[in-house]
């Protein structure tokens, strides 16, 4: 789940990082993961990036509840912005005076990154109207975004060093194979991916697929 989110670009800044903790709330309503950097990293200035998740029932067996999830604002260095490109385009006036002149647009372009993880999916308000298409793709991006929280938060820090040491590669592929086997047989567990609802909602459920590219709401790189 997290690999396919990484990138070739992300591969140098991941160089940077340092550790990666989770800290779950003292209530048990939710839970915080913390990216931690090391100072001198080249493609931003934070040196810790946050994800928090407010699941008030997470707990408990049943369903996941979203109520809500909040990431860290990434302030890119200049020109190291590895969520959006800049692209630049010409276009010639059609009419009037200058008809025929030719401008340059510059505009920012969304590409595939890890980082998109920090930027959560839209919540949608409670008084929000959408039509069956839009509801499942909100759902479905709030499946991706819990799903890669939690494959962080129980799975990849709870074996860090096993991660570290490369067994974990191994252990997975065996994994793999077994799930391969038992469902070339017909047999096996479900255990398919979570789904939660929204807390309060009415339109659905659920966490992180990057919008679709060139969607107008994702934001820009922030640099400083």
């Amino acid at each position: 789940v997290i690999a396919e989110l990484i990138t070739e670009a992300d591969v140098d800044c991941l160089d940077h990082l340092i550790d990666i903790t989770c800290q779950d709330f003292p209530d048990g309503l939710g839970f915080e993961l913390h990216f931690h950097f090391s100072p001198n990293n080249p493609f931003f200035k934070n040196t810790t990036l946050t994800k928090r998740y407010e699941v008030p029932n997470l707990l408990t067996e049943d369903e996941p509840i979203l109520k809500n999830v909040t990431g860290t604002t990434i302030q890119w260095k200049p020109d190291q912005c590895l969520t959006h490109r800049e692209v630049t385009k010409k276009q010639r006036k059609k009419g009037g005076p200058n008809a025929g002149q030719i401008r340059t647009l510059k505009k920012k372009e969304r590409v595939e990154s890890l980082f998109h993880f920090f930027t959560p999916p839209k919540m949608p308000a409670l008084m929000d109207v959408m039509d069956e298409e839009e509801a499942d793709a909100v759902e479905e991006a709030f499946d991706h975004d819990y799903d890669v929280a939690q494959a962080v938060r129980g799975h990849l820090i709870p074996k860090a060093v096993l991660w570290f040491t490369g067994e974990a590669m191994v252990i997975d592929d065996e994994g793999f194979e077994e799930e391969m086997m038992l469902a070339q047989g017909g047999g096996g567990a479900g255990g398919g991916p979570q789904q939660f609802e929204f807390n309060g909602g009415s339109n659905g459920s659920n966490p992180f697929p990057p919008p679709a590219a060139g969607e107008g709401e994702n934001p820009e790189c922030k640099q400083n």
